[in-house]
């Protein structure tokens, strides 16, 4: 009916011609204009009014499909009174106002955990439950519910479902290993999770296996043979793991974590988890957390999590209370030396810069170190080695500044930190609240410098109004900035110069690496099986050191069935080969 209520507004084909006057001619007759003109008036009064009436069908349509959805919705409540709660249902306030109320007054004890993990968490420094702690470990450790925890960085997630995992343990008679799975982003988050597990579990002999890129595959494979009951890992390589380890199953899985999800979605490894989940039992439990909610979120959600609980105890888009936020402005060409003044009067004695690429944390690194600074980069070529190297000189107070790209934007969790300063701004407003999410974390101060140029007005005014903050300008005199212009650019033309003369000797490196495969794949090509295993090898040894897994071994074994070990080896074979053949041996020996 609605259909035909639209179509009775359309127009008719031929309206009633109206002409003037003037246009009339041959006894009031319409002028052959005029008729042209009407007629094309009325052609395309015709046509609007069919695309409006068109236009109207479609939008009844749609609200006609959106109504039946809600129908449906609604049904699927009426059903199920366990549906998940929205951010703005009662459930959810229930939630933030127990966490308002246990904030202050709440203990481990209070939340219902074993005495040996209260022990574990007053061993580890915490005296009292985080806000987000207190809300998610009940329905969690006690009620064994799927949770959906948001909160912002630096709240203590990783105890809110550490804390419940571990309890789950301590309940079974047998601690049964390969239980529990903790899927993080980056490999630095999955090093400090696996450190926290341990800390927290020592009182009971916790086992843990971390499965990281940039690691011996083999290695790691050694790990899970002595079945650890806590696995933390990137997806990449734990799914690479459940493909190519032999043995490794995680069939009798309970507890699946994924923490920091929406940065996991953002590195796109959303193929990834979906066939992690499809290796993991329906019947499990499943805690997932996240600084923001997105609609990826809420897909993986549905797909992985049962009736969950929502926990949502930060307001949206939040930064921490306890951080000062404020900027420097100063022209594009003298950033570098309005950051060194900055530095060297700062009072700050461990600070974070990030950078937008990792030429930029390469060569302002440099500079900073030519400066006096004692700095080091943090970056994603780095080998996995030289990057635990610099983030435990940096924990360890023998470097005052980590220079680093967005790869320490989550996770990393460093005591006393005291600045972050952005040298270059950040293309959202969700990646800047996880910079700066890097200090004033666990109840800590914190602060927080961009340093912008004119470019950047826009940005950052896009940051203020996403977050509610009005920021600062933080005072640098320009007298001071003249003092050190000079040695400012010295400095940084002897660290263009370093970084070009590196880049040749890596190019240079490269070169010969390729010249040598060369040569080698000319003899394999008219020479011996040796050569050949020489050069898988060579193949298969550069594909374990870059990550690439199992490669070295799967080339032997093959090199090993193809060309055989020796040339003696290879001589009967071919001599069984002719035998086998007959009169082949004439051609078997010529080839």
């Amino acid at each position: 009916n609605s259909f035909c209520t639209l179509l009775d507004g359309l127009p008719c084909a031929m309206p009633a011609l109206t002409t003037s006057g003037a246009d009339r001619a041959d006894g009031g007759r319409p002028s052959a204009a005029a008729l042209k003109a009407a007629r094309k008036a009325s052609n395309q009064r015709t046509r609007d009014g069919a695309a409006a009436a068109e236009s109207r069908v479609r939008a009844a349509a749609r609200a006609t499909v959106a109504a039946e959805r809600r129908d449906r919705h609604d049904a699927e409540e009426d059903d199920d009174s366990a549906m998940q709660p929205s951010a703005a249902t009662p459930m959810t306030a229930q939630h933030e106002l127990l966490e308002d109320e246990t904030r202050e007054d709440a203990t481990f004890e209070s939340l219902g955990l074993c005495p040996e993990l209260v022990q574990g968490c007053h061993d580890a420094g915490w005296r009292v439950p985080t806000r987000i702690q207190a809300a998610a470990i009940p329905p969690a450790a006690i009620e064994k519910r799927d949770v959906v925890g948001i909160a912002q960085t630096g709240s203590g997630k990783t105890g809110a479902y550490v804390l419940p995992m571990l309890h789950w343990l301590l309940s079974q008679p047998k601690a049964p290993y390969l239980a529990c799975l903790v899927l993080v982003p980056t490999r630095e988050l999955a090093q400090q999770v696996s450190e926290q597990c341990r800390t927290l579990g020592r009182c009971i002999g916790l086992r843990t296996a971390t499965l990281v890129g940039g690691v011996d595959a083999v290695k790691q494979a050694i790990e899970l043979s002595q079945r650890p009951h806590v696995i933390v890992g990137t997806p990449g390589r734990v799914k690479d793991h459940l493909a190519n380890t032999k043995g490794f199953s995680l069939i009798k899985l309970h507890w699946l974590v994924l923490d920091e999800a929406d940065r996991m979605l953002d590195m796109d490894y959303e193929a990834e988890i979906d066939e992690i989940l499809k290796h993991l039992p329906r019947d499990r439990q499943t805690a997932l957390f996240s600084a923001t909610l997105s609609t990826k979120i809420d897909r993986l959600q549905k797909a992985s999590l049962r009736d969950p609980v929502m926990v949502q105890v930060d307001r949206k888009n939040q930064t921490a209370d306890n951080l000062t936020q404020q900027f420097v402005f100063c022209p594009f060409a003298d950033m570098v030396a309005y950051l060194h003044v900055f530095l060297v009067t700062d009072s700050a004695q461990r600070l974070i810069i990030f950078c937008s690429s990792q030429h930029t944390v390469h060569q302002l690194t440099l500079t900073l170190r030519i400066l006096g600074h004692r700095a080091l980069p943090l970056m994603g070529r780095m080998t996995q080695d030289n990057r635990n190297l610099a983030l435990q000189r940096f924990k360890d107070g023998h470097v005052r500044i980590l220079v680093c790209t967005d790869l320490a934007q989550r996770g990393i969790d460093i005591k006393d930190t005291d600045c972050v300063v952005n040298y270059s701004l950040p293309l959202s407003a969700k990646e800047y609240i996880h910079r700066v999410g890097r200090t004033a974390r666990a109840g800590q101060t914190g602060k927080a410098v961009n340093v912008m140029s004119q470019y950047d007005i826009a940005q950052l005014q896009s940051i203020e109004e996403y977050t509610g903050v009005k920021m600062t300008e933080y005072p640098i005199s320009a007298a001071d900035v003249e003092a050190v212009r000079q040695r400012v650019e010295d400095a940084e033309l002897q660290a263009k110069r370093e970084v070009k003369e590196q880049q040749l000797e890596e190019q240079a490196t490269k070169d010969e690496r390729q010249a040598a495969e060369a040569r080698v794949a000319r003899r394999v090509r008219k020479g011996t099986g040796k050569d050949r295993m020489a050069y898988d090898d060579a193949a298969g040894r550069r594909e374990a050191a870059e990550g690439g897994g199992h490669g070295a071994l799967r080339m032997r074994r093959e090199n090993e069935e193809l060309y055989g070990m020796t040339k003696k080896g290879q001589r009967a074979a071919l001599a069984k080969k002719r035998r086998e053949g007959g009169g082949g041996g004439g051609a078997g020996k010529r080839r």
